[in-house]
C-alpha cells in the first residue's frame, strides 16, 4: 500500500505505471474474465490531499459495500471497440477496419484523472459502531 496525493498526478503514476495499466486493461478485456484488476482506494484524502492506494483485484461476483474501499478497474476506451466491425460473411466475427477512428485522448492519463476525481469524491470513513467493538474477539 502506498500513499498518493490528489494534487500530484505523478504520485498516482508512480504507484500505477503505464505498464501496470496496460496489463490490467488486457486482463479486464478478456471475454470471460472472472476477476477484475485495478487500483483500490483504501481511504479518503486527508487535509493535505494524501490517500492510500494499492493495486488489487476482485472477483466479479463480489459486492462492493462502499464503506471501506473503492476499486477502480481500467477498461478499453470506447474508441478501441470502434476499431472493429462485424464481418458480414458467413463466418462472422469482428474484423479490423481499414481506417479505424483516431482516439485523441490518452486512456492512461484519463484513468489517472479518474482515480484522482474518485479520491476527491470519496467521503471519510464512518466511525465504527460501538456495538461492533464489544463482545468476543476470538482466542
Amino acid at each position: 500500500m502506498d500513499t498518493a496525493n490528489i494534487n500530484d498526478p505523478r504520485s498516482v503514476e508512480a504507484i500505477y505505471p503505464r505498464a501496470a495499466f496496460e496489463e490490467d486493461v488486457r486482463r479486464n478485456a478478456q471475454d470471460k474474465t472472472t476477476v477484475q484488476h485495478g487500483l483500490k482506494l483504501l481511504a479518503a484524502p486527508d487535509a493535505e490531499g494524501r490517500f492510500r492506494l494499492t493495486r488489487a483485484n476482485r472477483h466479479v461476483g463480489e459486492v462492493e459495500d462502499g464503506h471501506h474501499v473503492v476499486l477502480l478497474c481500467p477498461q478499453l476506451p470506447q474508441g478501441e471497440y470502434a476499431h472493429f466491425v462485424q464481418d458480414d460473411t458467413d463466418y462472422g466475427g469482428p474484423v479490423e477496419q481499414r481506417d479505424p477512428p483516431t482516439d485523441t485522448e490518452d486512456p492512461y492519463r484519463a484513468f489517472i484523472a479518474d482515480v484522482i476525481r474518485t479520491a476527491r469524491a470519496t467521503p471519510p470513513l464512518p466511525p465504527i459502531p460501538a456495538e461492533r467493538l464489544q463482545g468476543f474477539r476470538g482466542g
